[in-house]
This record gives C-alpha cells, sequence and structure tokens, in this order.
C-alpha cells in the first residue's frame, strides 16, 4: 500500500486534525487514570471483554489532548480492524503508517499514537517496544482480551507498560448514560424510586455500553447474544484451537448458570465426562476472555488455597441473564455478580470465606482482612435479618478485628450490633454509587 492510500485511510479516522469535534460519547470513571499517564515514557495497554468501551476511552483521552491545547496534528489514532489494512497486517505495514504519519503530517516533536485492535497485528509488541525506547513518542494500546493478556504482554514490554482493565459499565456510570448524577446522600434520598428502578434494568441486561444505549428490548438481547458468541468463538475456540466448541460451550452455559456457586475443576470434570487436562484448559481459556472470572477460597497457606473450590462470576449480568438457563431465585446471586464487579475492580486482593462462617467477600489488604461484605438481598417487607447472614460477623477473632464489615441489602439501612462487632447494613445500589475505591 502507497503513502498516498494510507494518509487517505488515517485522514478518515483522524478528523481532530481538521478541526471537527472528537466523538467520545459518555465519561467513563477509569478516564482519570489514564490521563495520570500522559506525561510518562511507559506504554499505556487497555485491556479487558470485549465491547467494554476500550476503544471509546482511546477516544477520550484524545479528546483531552484537543481540548487542553494539544496540537491535533501531534496526535495519530489507528483503527487496525479498518478492511483497508486488513489484508496485508504486519510489522513493516505499522513502521509504513507510522512513517507515512511522520513524514506527511507530523515530522517532528513528541506525537501521541493510539493503536486499535493491535492483536490484529503478528508482533506487534517488538515493534511497540521499539518505537517507544527509540521515537519521542506516547503510545496507547487496546486490544480484544484473549490477546491482550498480562503474561503475553510482559514478556516483550517488561518495565515498559502500565496496564488497565475495562470492565462494562459500573452503576455509577450506568446511571451518567441515564442523565443521572448522584453526589450526595439528598441527591440518592430524592431521586431514591428512579434508582432503585435502574438498579433493576442494570441487573437484568448489565452495563455493556451499546446494551445500555439499544433503545428497545430485542436490541439489548440481540446483542447479548452476539457479544457471547463473539467471545466464544473468536475470542476462545479459534485462538486456543479448541474443536470440542459443543464442550466449551457447554461448560461456559453451565458456569454462567451457577455463578457465586461454589464449585472445582473435579467437579467440572465428572460432570461433562471430560478429562482433567482439557478441563483444566477449557476454564482458564474462559478467564482469560474475561467472560468469566474466578474468585479463590480465602486461606493463609498458598496451597490450600490452590487447592481449593472457586466461585465463578460473569464479567456481565445481561450477558449471564441472556445466555445461562435462569430461575426465580436467581436475584441473589445476580446481585452477588454485581457486587464482585465492583469489588474486584477496586481491590487487588478479593476472596470468599467458607466452612465455620462462610462469608462472601474478604478484602485482604497486606496481611490484614480490611473488609467483610455480605449480600443478602431479601424482599423489602423483610425486615428481621436472618441469623445466618449476620454469623460471619460474629466472634473476636484476629482476622475480625479491624475489619469494615457490611452487609449489603435490598432496602434495609441500619447499623447492627453482633457480638460488639458493628455491621452497617446499607442497600445495595447506595454502596456501589458511593463506595470510594480511593478512600479505601
Amino acid at each position: 500500500m502507497d503513502s498516498a492510500k494510507i494518509l487517505e485511510i488515517l485522514a478518515s479516522y483522524n478528523r481532530f486534525w481538521a478541526g471537527e469535534d472528537v466523538d467520545s460519547g459518555i465519561e467513563r470513571e477509569m478516564l482519570g487514570s489514564l490521563l495520570s499517564q500522559l506525561a510518562s515514557r511507559e506504554v499505556v495497554v487497555l485491556k479487558g471483554v470485549r465491547r467494554s468501551g476500550k476503544s471509546t476511552l482511546l477516544a477520550q483521552v484524545i479528546r483531552h489532548l484537543v481540548d487542553s491545547g494539544t496540537n491535533p496534528l501531534s496526535i495519530l489514532r489507528v483503527n487496525l480492524e479498518e478492511p483497508l489494512f486488513s489484508a496485508g497486517l504486519s510489522v513493516e505495514l505499522l513502521e509504513r503508517i507510522y512513517r507515512t504519519y511522520r513524514e506527511k503530517v507530523y515530522p517532528k516533536g513528541r506525537c501521541s499514537l493510539f493503536l486499535d485492535e493491535i492483536q490484529n497485528v503478528p508482533d506487534w509488541e517488538k515493534w511497540v517496544r521499539g518505537r517507544n525506547e527509540t521515537e519521542n513518542i506516547k503510545i496507547y494500546i487496546a486490544g480484544s482480551s484473549a490477546t491482550m493478556l498480562s503474561r503475553e504482554i510482559g514478556t516483550k514490554l517488561t518495565g515498559r507498560q502500565v496496564s488497565f482493565e475495562v470492565f462494562p459499565l459500573s452503576f455509577k456510570e450506568f446511571l451518567r448514560f441515564h442523565d443521572l448524577e448522584i453526589g450526595s446522600e439528598i441527591e440518592y434520598l430524592n431521586s431514591r424510586s428512579l434508582i432503585r428502578h435502574l438498579f433493576g434494568k442494570y441487573a437484568k441486561y448489565g452495563g455493556f455500553p451499546e446494551v445500555v444505549l439499544a433503545p428497545n428490548t430485542e436490541g439489548k438481547e440481540l446483542l447479548l447474544k452476539n457479544y457471547f458468541e463473539d467471545i466464544l468463538y473468536r475470542d476462545i475456540a479459534a485462538r486456543h484451537e479448541i474443536r470440542d466448541v459443543a464442550n466449551l460451550r457447554n461448560l461456559a452455559v453451565y458456569l454462567l448458570t451457577n455463578t457465586a456457586r461454589q464449585t472445582s475443576i473435579n467437579k467440572l470434570k465428572n460432570n461433562f465426562s471430560i478429562s482433567q487436562d482439557k478441563t483444566e484448559n477449557y476454564v482458564s481459556a474462559l478467564l482469560e476472555s474475561y467472560l468469566l472470572f474466578q474468585l479463590q477460597k480465602f486461606s493463609y497457606s498458598l496451597k490450600s488455597t490452590m487447592r481449593a473450590g472457586f466461585k465463578a462470576y460473569a464479567v456481565d449480568t445481561g450477558v449471564r441473564n441472556r445466555i445461562a438457563f435462569t430461575f426465580s431465585e436467581d436475584s441473589g446471586w445476580m446481585i452477588e455478580n454485581i457486587v464482585f464487579l465492583h469489588l474486584r475492580q477496586r481491590h487487588e486482593e478479593v476472596y470468599f470465606l467458607a466452612g465455620g462462617t462462610e462469608t462472601d467477600f474478604v478484602v485482604k489488604e497486606g496481611v490484614r482482612l480490611t473488609r467483610r461484605i455480605q449480600v443478602w438481598y431479601d424482599d423489602p417487607a423483610v425486615e428481621v435479618i436472618p441469623g445466618r447472614e449476620l454469623a460471619c460477623f460474629k466472634g473476636d477473632g484476629a482476622d475480625n478485628k479491624g475489619s469494615e464489615c457490611i452487609l449489603l441489602t435490598n432496602d434495609y439501612s441500619s447499623v447492627v450490633d453482633v457480638n460488639g462487632v458493628k455491621v452497617h447494613s446499607m442497600p445495595v445500589d447506595k454502596f456501589l454509587i458511593f463506595d470510594d475505591p480511593g478512600q479505601k
């Protein structure tokens, strides 16, 4: 492809060169973290499930640069899913694109390079590392999760990259997509009915941005089905060269159906009558794609943690509800899934406790358990908390001292004394809005 054609394609994706506005959608919570990396030398990597908003976040960083007075010509965005590029995707083409930009658009000075869907270029890591070391350049990259794994990037970019996981919308972002900003207790109380209504929609259809913006139920469900199929066949089966797609799909549906229930590789192996190695490989592939997450049982013994079973949680309750076999009693599990996703994005170490005093979630920071969180999502008319939901907070063992104890409810707020331990109960939706990771 000659430089004139390359320049024509680049101009079509970088219309801000000619003064046009950057179409970047509704601002995401993660934007501030990405902007904090603008002056660093590290490559910024966005990874996560497909359709979670990685491309939009790149556009939001570009919009910030343009709005803050950066010369638009010093910014280059390349969409590597462009059909005109697809026939010859290679490191050589990537180099020609960059050289064309430098020769024809911005020959001198520091530039910002945004590479979208870079996983389509074989050996892209070598090119990115080389240009990051030799050029006056800031690089942001994004791609489908299955080929943007930490272990793969780390091999080639060790010490030269900062990675961010991009999830579907949090509930707070979901409210923003519905033109609702809640910044205080008064605003929360004044909008309580609307918030509860929107939380129901969030639990049912999840937080994928395009699904949230889809105008009707049919459109939402079609998108969710397509997302699942794309993840299963493109991000998992094709990449891992899995031929037994039927068992892979059955395993995925089973784990989505049984979110928040404890299981194990041995149990899954017996359920599907497949080998241990194949079961482990299939579960690993499902986790790598970000379709599912694994929550491990807490133990101070690493060996015990590895041997214990795990709980699986879906990356999005909308996908789970569209694909899984659902039952009327699933609402509690779905709320637990939402809470897990919230905690997973805010804490490095999250576990569950089982045996004796079972706890839905515990957060570990250093050597201490700093948060204990139980989910009790019963009918709002029920005002007496069952003893089994408070049992995990009883006792005065070392693990319980100094921990923040929280009971998340449907519509019940109180401070409960459990054998001298203060347990703060609050509605789940309120917790999702006001739980600020910066304060933890």
